[in-house]
């Protein structure tokens, strides 16, 4: 340990043997510094449930500062996207963290530096926060489609070591295949944790105090620029890429046959947090290595051969997954095309979303061990779970009487923080569009006919006026940034004033280029920037407009007023 440290930093993020206890989040960032050879670039853009990633790197900032990382959070996630990309253009290792919206964000600049491919020395992960029961989401999340859409193989960990441990063998995959590899973790995954044990940190030897010079002449740009012809050419590069792919987890592991059981009626296939659902749930019906379980880690694409090797040991597979039958869709092509060939010739069949005892796992929302519980027991009880009953009908008796507990919980909306400005913002607005509306008011105030405000919503803390007192003033949202450009698709067509609520991370996001928009489009529309010098909604990271950057370290303070009036040309529009 460097005596620079001592006092400094949390000594678990140092330690390099034994046993300790971090969350999910600070597991990200240990298995970060353990990666093999080190890593270079940890950069994205704040989102639940990943935003304590950014928040874990300002705890221990003196690590990244001591040993030359780049750790900075990007104005959005196609720019965090964007850095990854350029880093590969030297042997570097680099990460890129966002929620499962902002995957939507960065596709542009993923679907490029996948196809383009990883550096063989280097290596790019990005991590997917998805979020199963759209507790903190505006859409349903289920990242792998996009990935899959991507070309970009995912990687599921399931327990804390797995969460920790499989950063590494996530570079070791993109160094082998040319793949990013999306790392996915859930909001359970990421706001919990557990204890683990640790390894020894590794340190970049290339850093931001120890630069290197890119020999441009060397530079293989047929390779790394893409544009036609060459993306066709990459395109049928892909499916080699795969085959390094599987040999690569297959060296690695990480697909893992459990409780073989040669000719079983049923074995089950999962993924990620669901199994450790699942495995909790047999155990709580006494059916603990009872079943064959192939546990996916890569779960996109499917290695055919971990397949074909567990279906020639069950007679029927049911796939127990979050969300919607990605895995079960892969499974039963793979499956249906060994029968075709002849190589599993019996049929097999492959459940998942429907059950062969009746009932169906949600496809919608989340997984928990008593889900499981209630919908596989039929299943389990004809299929060699029958001497246990006794002790399943227990469990889903107790299920049943927790199900009719009644919890008096008062109602309370979230609020914004005491002293937000927000706060003052949206109790002046609510009297101002009452004062809009009243006739008397108008005619004497601005001599003109009363007018109804119509708000446009946006992205971050003020999204909370969707509910009382405050839902008059949120009549739509498109998305973050967007706000604007929604009232500039129904602008020509109404006398309404058009009001949007933004805050001040999300104009260095992508909030200015809807201004931009605005002003281009001659929209009739007000814009209130809240600007309270933090990305208050995620918790109250940096953002352009601080002096200071994620690590400490002095950056250019960049002025939104000062930004606002180059848009608007200097005499036309007043920046108030």
């Amino acid at each position: 340990m460097s005596k620079s440290f001592a006092g400094k930093i949390d000594p678990r993020f140092l330690k390099e043997e034994g046993l300790e206890i971090f969350t999910g989040c600070e597991l990200l960032i240990k298995g970060l510094l353990e990666v093999e050879g080190g890593t270079h670039l940890w950069t994205g853009y704040p989102g639940s449930p990943v935003a304590g990633f950014f928040d874990v790197i300002e705890s221990i900032r003196e690590i990244p500062k001591q040993y030359g990382i780049r750790a900075t959070i990007a104005n959005n996630e196609a720019l965090a996207v964007a850095m990854v990309n350029g880093s590969q253009m030297m042997g570097l290792r680099s990460i890129a963290v966002m929620k499962s919206v902002g995957v939507h964000v960065a596709s542009d600049a993923l679907a490029i530096g996948n196809l383009a491919g990883a550096h063989k020395n280097g290596g790019a992960v990005i991590v997917l926060g998805d979020d199963p029961w759209s507790d903190s989401t505006q859409v349903p999340a289920d990242s792998r489609f996009l990935a899959k859409h991507l070309f970009m193989p995912v990687l599921e960990p399931s327990d804390p070591q797995e969460l920790k441990d499989w950063l590494d063998a996530s570079f070791k995959l993109s160094r082998a295949s040319g793949f990013y590899i999306g790392y996915l973790i859930t909001t359970n995954q990421a706001d919990g944790g557990g204890s683990v044990r640790v390894q020894r940190n590794h340190w970049p030897e290339i850093n931001t105090t120890n630069p290197g010079e890119i020999h441009t002449a060397s530079i293989p740009v047929e390779q790394t620029v893409l544009l036609p012809p060459r993306t066709g050419v990459k395109e049928e590069q892909l499916e080699s890429r795969r085959l390094q792919l599987w040999q690569e987890s297959a060296k690695l592991g990480l697909d893992r046959l459990l409780y073989p059981h040669p000719g079983a009626s049923l074995g089950f296939i999962t993924s990620g947090l669901a199994y450790c659902y699942l495995e909790h749930a047999l155990s709580e019906m006494g059916l603990k290595g009872k079943f064959p379980i192939l546990k996916l880690g890569l779960t996109y694409p499917v290695d055919p051969h971990v397949v074909e090797r567990f279906a020639s040991h069950v007679q029927n597979m049911v796939v127990i997954e979050e969300r919607r039958g990605f895995l079960q869709e892969q499974i039963i092509t793979i499956v249906n095309s060994l029968h075709a060939k002849g190589i599993l010739p019996q049929a097999k069949a492959v459940w998942g979303k429907e059950l062969p005892e009746g009932g169906a796992l949600p496809s919608t929302l989340g997984l928990n061990p008593s889900i499981l519980i209630e919908l596989l027991s039929p299943v389990v009880l004809k299929t060699g779970g029958h001497d246990m009953a006794g002790r399943i009908e227990r469990e889903l008796a107790l299920i049943r009487q927790t199900s009719t507990y009644d919890v008096d919980l008062p109602d309370r909306t979230p609020a914004f923080c005491p002293g937000c400005p927000h706060r003052d913002s949206s109790s002046v607005l609510l009297d101002v569009k009452r004062d809009f509306r009243s006739m008397g008011y108008m005619r004497s105030k601005h001599g003109r006919e009363p007018v109804d405000l119509l708000f446009h919503g946006d992205t971050g803390c003020y999204t909370m006026l969707m509910f009382e007192p405050n839902k008059d003033l949120m009549h739509n949202y498109s998305g973050m940034g967007l706000g604007g450009a929604t009232g500039a698709g129904i602008d020509p067509f109404i006398t309404n004033k058009q009001v949007v609520f933004m805050g001040d991370s999300t104009f260095f996001h992508s909030g200015q280029v809807s201004i931009s928009n605005s002003i281009k489009s001659g929209q009739d529309i007000t814009y209130i920037v809240l600007d309270n010098k933090t990305t208050a909604m995620t918790g109250h990271q940096t953002t352009p407009g601080e002096d200071v950057d994620l690590l400490g370290n002095p950056q250019f303070q960049q002025s939104i007023d000062h930004i606002l009036e180059a848009m608007l040309g200097m005499g036309t529009t007043e920046v108030v």
